[in-house]
C-alpha cells in the first residue's frame, strides 16, 4: 500500500474526504502517520529496523552519534534508538567486538573475559588479541570517547543498533510518490498504520462511532491486532529460528 491510499482509506471510515486531512497546509494524516509509527518503534525492537553503522572517533575528542552512517555508504543514520554492541574492523572487514560501556549492559559482557581487558575468550576457548587492547568506548548521550585517550588517532567504530526510520513528508504522501515509498512498514504494517491512524484522528474529527450490533470490534483491538500480527512477522524473519553463532 502507499500511505496516499492508507489515508484515504482512515478518511473514509472517519467519513471526511481526504481533503479534509489537509489544515492550514498541514497534512494530519501524515502527521498521524508518523506519531503511530514512531510510537510502535518506541515501544518494540524491530529487527529491520536493526543496522550496521560506522562514526568516525577521534582518540582525544571521541565521536558524535549525529553523524553516524550507515556501513558501506555515506547515508546519514541521525536517530538512533538503542545500541546493541560495539566493535572495530579488521584489515580484511571483520567486525571484532570491544569493550564498551552504556546505560545498559554490552552483549559483549555475556562472553567470558580474562580479567586482563586486552584478551578475550571466544566459545571455542582461545585467546583473542582486542584490535585496541585494555582501552574502552564510552557512550554519553550522543557522544562517543575512547578511555584512556589516544592522540593522533582516529577510529571507524562499527555500531549494531536499532534505529528510527524518517519522517514521512508531504511528498510520500501523494498518489504517485517520486520515488516511489517502499520497506516493512508499507508492506507488512499497513493495516497497523491505517487503524492507528483513523483512532488518532478520530480524537478531532470524532467521525468513527464504534456500533455494537454491528458485532465488530472496536478499533483499538484491531490496531493491536495488527500490531501484533506485524511483531510476529519480524521475529519469525529476523529471529525466530535463526541461526546464530559467535
Amino acid at each position: 500500500m502507499t500511505l496516499f491510499e492508507i489515508e484515504s482509506a482512515a478518511a473514509a471510515l472517519l467519513e471526511r474526504p481526504v481533503n479534509d486531512l489537509i489544515v492550514n497546509d498541514v497534512d494530519l494524516g501524515v502527521i498521524a502517520l508518523n506519531h503511530v509509527r514512531r510510537l510502535a518503534e518506541q515501544t518494540n525492537d524491530f529487527g529491520f529496523t536493526r543496522k550496521l553503522l560506522t562514526v568516525s572517533v577521534n582518540g582525544v575528542t571521541g565521536g558524535s552519534l549525529d553523524l553516524a552512517v550507515e556501513y558501506g555508504t555515506t547515508t546519514p543514520v541521525i536517530d538512533i534508538k538503542t545500541i546493541v554492541d560495539v566493535g572495530l574492523f579488521d584489515t580484511d572487514g571483520n567486525f571484532c567486538p570491544v569493550e564498551w560501556t552504556s546505560v545498559s549492559d554490552s552483549l559483549n559482557r555475556q562472553r567470558q573475559d580474562n580479567p586482563r581487558y586486552g584478551i578475550r575468550f571466544p566459545t571455542d576457548g582461545q585467546a583473542v588479541s582486542s584490535p585496541i587492547g585494555w582501552r574502552r568506548f564510552a557512550f554519553a548521550g550522543n557522544k562517543v570517547f575512547l578511555f584512556p585517550q589516544t592522540p593522533n588517532t582516529t577510529f571507524s567504530l562499527g555500531i549494531i543498533a536499532y534505529t528510527f526510520t524518517p519522517d514521512w513528508t508531504d511528498d510520500d504522501s501523494d498518489p504517485d510518490p517520486n520515488p516511489p515509498l517502499t520497506g516493512p512498514w508499507l508492506t507488512h504494517g499497513a493495516n497497523y498504520l491505517q487503524w492507528a491512524t483513523v483512532i488518532h484522528l478520530n480524537h478531532l474529527f470524532k467521525g468513527f462511532v464504534f456500533r455494537q450490533e454491528g458485532n465488530l470490534p472496536p478499533p483499538e483491538k484491531i490496531r493491536d491486532e495488527a500490531l501484533a500480527a506485524l511483531i510476529t512477522w519480524d521475529a519469525f524473519k529476523f529471529e525466530q529460528f535463526r541461526r546464530h553463532s559467535r
